[in-house]
């Protein structure tokens, strides 16, 4: 073990806030062009991009796959970049 014991309470909200970070914070909406699917995305940098699919998203799109996600939305993230919707976080 490295470090102090930590009391329980403080470890769950340490916890919490780092799920927040994660999961949570800095993703923006982005809809597709092509279906209008919605999706949370977040650009940590020009060549990572992190996408949360909902479960709407993924019942709308009729291009998603698991696997690989969207072509379509890839290409609205792409846009959004470009016109500064979608900020870059590490760029």
């Amino acid at each position: 073990m490295t470090g102090p014991l930590r009391d329980p309470r403080e470890l769950a909200a340490a916890t919490a806030a780092d799920r927040r970070a994660h999961l949570v914070d800095g993703l923006t909406a982005v809809e597709c062009r092509r279906c209008g699917a919605c999706a949370l995305v977040r650009k940590s940098s020009l060549a990572q991009t992190s996408i949360q699919w909902t479960a709407e998203a993924v019942h709308r799109c009729q291009a998603y796959l698991a696997s690989t996600g969207c072509a379509d939305l890839h290409g609205s993230i792409d846009a959004a970049v470009a016109a500064g919707r979608l900020p870059v976080h590490g760029g």
